[in-house]
């Protein structure tokens, strides 16, 4: 449900060490919004008080926008559960089916269609694989989709904020591009598109552990190997936006132990396709690899051997490239997400986990994250980008209150998704 236009309201500037300053001015509307509706996802509940403390805005501009808030669906009100005195300040948290979004997910020949809604539930998703490289294929197997997630638009069926594409370097950015051109004639509502990368970032950004922590570096195993570096809540790619390559790092052992992974670097071993050619060389698997998800949460007794085996491998070549990660950025946890199933997700971490609490010298704790849907759940966040969640800069700030809210409570500082 989009949340309708407010009138101007007077906000204060502050600086950015008190929190999260509010602006004057013609986006003042949608940037208050954007700050409330972050703060109170962070921190899972807030009273309208504690929102005027975090956000550094007036106490009517606060009671304003979450009046309309409220009235939009995109924000539910109760009692708190336990009043301790006085007249108990009534809580804020997030509706999480006041607004949904859509996400297509585009990697090699399969679509992974996803309907999320803003709590980063999935409520529903399908997958199938394009035959054809061809963007009338794509266009029209999404709008399909969407027909099945949503139900016809013309007989009351769900209405979503938008559609997030997601591309991978195949099938590209210029079949991308083409397809959200033919869906944006089609579709009543916006269409967006991102590379892989960046999307899976904002997805684990809003939706998983980087909610609580906006400073990470995430590693996405699908149908290639690619990273991502976040840093308060900001993606950091590089000059040219070529930064993240962590195919082109040499793992331990040097240049002699990598000469037979070929143009594809570690990615021709740590991805789908590198997991099916390893169980294909034991008899496990046939060519093409087209399909290999479908089959890798029924493995038998002899596939789970196989598949705990390239985990080994895998966790022993990713161990150098998070060893320089750590020594260069020291972020302060990496994101272990993309394609594979969540129990190899885990078993992967694990193994990881295990080898780097035997490096005493490392500079601080690296710890392996799993974030299982970034990658899916990345195309859906897109829309709400667009229209609901802040800015970059705001994430810091949002964390930062967090933290000092929970101390001066004496409570945990994480909120909830």
């Amino acid at each position: 449900m989009s949340p309708s236009p407010a009138p101007p309201h007077p906000a204060r500037r502050v600086s950015a060490g008190e929190g999260l300053s509010g602006t004057t001015g013609a986006q003042a509307r949608d940037h208050n919004q954007r700050i409330i509706l972050q703060s109170i996802r962070a921190a899972g509940s807030l009273s309208r008080p504690e929102v005027v403390a975090i956000t550094g805005l007036t106490g009517p501009t606060v009671a304003y926008i979450c009046r309309r808030l409220v009235r939009d669906d995109l924000l539910v009100e109760r009692d708190p559960p336990a009043p301790a005195r006085g007249r108990p300040g009534r809580l804020l948290s997030i509706n999480p089916a006041g607004a949904l979004a859509l996400g297509a997910d585009m990697e090699g020949d399969r679509l992974t269609l996803t309907l999320m809604n803003l709590g980063g539930r999935i409520v529903d998703r399908l997958s199938q694989l394009i035959p054809r490289k061809a963007p009338a294929a794509w266009a029209d197997a999404i709008q399909s989709g969407i027909r099945d997630l949503c139900g016809p638009a013309d007989a009351g069926g769900m209405v979503p904020m938008g559609l997030g594409l997601a591309y991978a370097s195949e099938p590209g950015q210029a079949l991308a591009a083409e397809v959200a051109h033919r869906l944006a004639a089609r579709l009543p509502y916006p269409v967006h598109a991102e590379t892989m990368t960046a999307a899976a970032a904002a997805g684990d950004l809003h939706f998983g552990p980087g909610l609580r922590q906006p400073s990470f570096f995430q590693i996405l195993i699908g149908r290639e190997l690619s990273g991502s570096l976040v840093l308060q809540g900001r993606p950091f790619t590089g000059a040219g936006g070529h930064g993240n390559d962590i195919n082109l790092l040499i793992p331990h052992g040097g240049p002699s132990f990598a000469r037979d992974m070929g143009p594809q670097g570690m990615g021709s071993i740590v991805s789908l396709p590198g997991l099916h050619r390893h169980m294909a060389a034991q008899g496990l698997a046939q060519e093409p690899a087209a399909d290999i998800l479908d089959g890798l949460s029924t493995l038998s007794e002899q596939g789970n051997a196989l598949a705990a085996d390239w985990v080994d491998t895998c966790a022993r070549l990713l161990e150098g490239p998070i060893v320089t990660i750590t020594c260069l950025v020291n972020p302060p946890a990496i994101h272990l997400s993309g394609r594979l199933p969540g129990p190899l997700l885990e078993q992967l971490a694990r193994t990881l986990n295990r080898r780097l609490d035997g490096m005493t010298r490392l500079p601080g704790q690296v710890r392996i994250v799993v974030a299982p849907d970034a990658m899916t759940v990345g195309a859906a966040t897109l829309p709400f980008l667009h229209r609901l969640l802040p800015k970059h800069d705001v994430l810091q700030k949002t964390a930062a209150q967090r933290t000092q809210r929970g101390t001066q409570r004496g409570a945990p500082a994480s909120g909830q998704a």
